[in-house]
C-alpha cells in the first residue's frame, strides 16, 4: 500500500509542476504544433481533447481503460481514418500528411469526442 500511495503522490506532483494544462505527451489546442502528439485514453474520454501537430506530423493512441476502444472519423471525411479496435493496452500511431482540423469520436462511446489539428 505504501508504493501505491507514493505513486499517486508522485504523479499529483507531476501534475501540478505542469501548471494545469492539457498536455498529455502532445499540445493542448492552446498550445504550437508539433511533430508528435500522444493522446491518452481513459475514464472513457480523450486526454487532450484536441492536440496540433504539424504537416507529416503522428498521432499515437494509447487506450489505457479496460473497455475496448477506437477513434475514427465519420465516413467520407476528408483525410478520414479509423485506429481500429484499442484493446487495454494497445496503442495506434497515425501520420497526418494534410493540414486541417479532424474531429473524431469512439464508435463504441460516442460521446467520446476529440479533435487533431494539423497545420503546416
Amino acid at each position: 500500500m505504501p508504493r501505491l500511495v507514493f505513486a499517486l503522490g508522485v504523479g499529483l506532483t507531476l501534475v501540478a509542476g505542469c501548471g494545469g494544462d492539457e498536455k498529455a505527451g502532445g499540445s493542448s489546442s492552446g498550445g504550437s504544433a508539433s511533430d508528435a502528439a500522444t493522446v491518452n485514453i481513459a475514464s472513457f474520454d480523450f486526454m487532450p481533447k484536441t492536440v496540433k501537430v504539424k504537416t507529416g506530423g503522428t498521432v499515437t493512441w494509447t487506450n489505457k481503460d479496460k473497455a475496448l476502444h477506437n477513434a475514427q472519423t465519420g465516413n467520407g471525411t476528408k483525410g478520414a481514418f479509423n485506429t481500429k479496435d484499442l484493446k487495454a493496452g494497445a496503442t495506434k500511431e497515425i501520420s497526418f500528411d494534410e493540414p486541417g482540423t479532424y474531429s473524431y469520436y469512439c464508435v463504441y462511446h460516442r460521446f467520446m469526442t476529440g479533435k487533431v489539428e494539423v497545420t503546416r
